[in-house]
């Protein structure tokens, strides 16, 4: 057993948990990872003038006078293809039947759209004169060549998937998206829904949705038994895929609490105390495989413990891991609208409900009892107040800082 402070405890899970090392993978895969480098436009976009819509590619200046009752009539040259090179060169005097995005023949100024002619095809009647540029898509419009278009630590979206893509990409340097396997580990534990009695577990499906919510991969594998050779079995059956094992439960001294032990012969691990409430035992190691060193991050058994202990110092070290650039959640001052108490020396973390008004915009007030919140104050509160191990008392009008679970 060793004894540490939340500060230190949480360096040492980021120290655990590095950035997953940059690696190409395709477009279709890349969806929800971190971008590792800044993509630029390697070329002009659209690389040729281009039709912007269906019609016939011209000379202005042939179309001089051209209207409805005196049309203009052109000779149809050729059709302009979607080649990676520009179409053939135009002929004056005469048209080339372009379609929408097809690039313009060198020599044509304009594109006339159909509904100006009579859409002939070895001729064609023009009803309406144009203008110089009218009807194209310059070369470049979009995006210059060396335009960045989308920057190092952009969580990739649908949006950045057709940017990369418009820009010829098949591929994209990311960080992987890290996969988060998550144990529950208990005899006394039964899936909720099982009628055979025992404690439903709740702190691996808060835990999983937590995981999820902070960017990464989850995978609950469910309830696992305290014995040493079902436990060790667990974890080896996952470690082909995990970049991080997190459980919940089994830390305490009791003789059938064997995750230290399990975890510590496959590698190393500690299990330490600090001052920390809602509180319970914290573990901390990584289990070794076929020349991988697999993160073990062990979490207090009560899912309301395991929600805190992980907002204090999981979830920063998890998005760092991915590749974020940011990892707190979304902090806002909140005037307390009643008073509590806290104890000494301990940092105190109480679910809170923030809602609109009081002197600086919000007003917050804790839910449910601040000495033992329960799943169901887990659920009502919107937020979560940290109290420093130095504050005793909270009077109604002191603004805090909250953290909120909805921005």
């Amino acid at each position: 057993m060793t004894s540490r402070s939340l500060d230190e405890h949480r360096q040492r899970v980021a120290d655990l948990l590095p950035t997953m090392p940059a690696i190409d993978i395709s477009l279709a895969d890349s969806h929800g990872a971190m971008l590792a480098a800044d993509v630029l436009a390697a070329r002009d976009i659209p690389v040729h003038d281009i039709a912007a819509h269906d019609g016939y590619a011209v000379r202005a200046a042939d179309l001089t006078g051209a209207r409805a009752s005196s049309p203009v009539t052109l000779p149809v040259a050729h059709d302009a293809t979607f080649g990676e090179l520009a179409a053939r060169r135009l002929v004056p005097a005469t048209a080339v039947r372009i379609a929408s995005g097809a690039p313009v023949p060198a020599g044509a100024d304009a594109v006339v759209p159909l509904a100006d002619t009579d859409g002939g095809v070895a001729k064609v009647a023009v009803r309406k004169a144009s203008r110089p540029g009218a009807g194209i898509r310059p070369r470049g419009s979009e995006l210059s060549a060396g335009t960045t278009v989308l920057r190092a630590g952009t969580r990739i979206t649908a949006r950045h998937l057709a940017a990369a893509a418009s820009l010829g990409l098949a591929r994209l340097p990311v960080h992987p998206v890290p996969r988060v396997v998550i144990l529950a580990v208990g005899d006394e534990l039964v899936e909720p829904g099982d009628r055979r009695g025992g404690v439903a577990e709740s702190s691996g499906h808060l835990v999983a949705g937590l995981v999820k919510e902070a960017g990464a991969h989850a995978y609950r594998i469910g309830i696992v038994s305290d014995d040493r050779a079902a436990l060790r079995s667990a974890i080896e059956d996952q470690l082909v895929r995990a970049d991080l094992i997190i459980t919940t439960g089994g830390l305490s001294s009791a003789r059938n609490d064997t995750v230290a032990d399990v975890v510590g012969s496959m590698g190393a691990f500690d299990v330490s105390d600090f001052p920390l409430l809602p509180g319970g035992r914290h573990g901390l190691g990584h289990v070794e495989a076929s020349g991988r060193i697999v993160p073990v991050i062990g979490l207090p058994g009560r899912p309301v413990a395991a929600a805190v202990a992980f907002e204090s110092y999981v979830r920063d070290a998890l998005r760092a891991m991915s590749g974020h650039l940011t990892g707190t959640r979304a902090t806002l001052a909140a005037t307390a609208s009643v008073s509590w108490s806290s104890p000494a020396g301990v940092v105190q973390a109480v679910p809170v409900l923030i809602t609109e008004g009081g002197s600086v915009g919000y007003t917050v007030a804790p839910v449910g009892d601040v000495m033992a919140p329960t799943v169901a104050d887990l659920a009502a509160a919107n937020g979560l107040v940290l109290l420093p191990a130095e504050v005793t008392e909270i009077a109604s009008g002191t603004v805090l800082r909250c953290i909120s679970w909805e921005a």
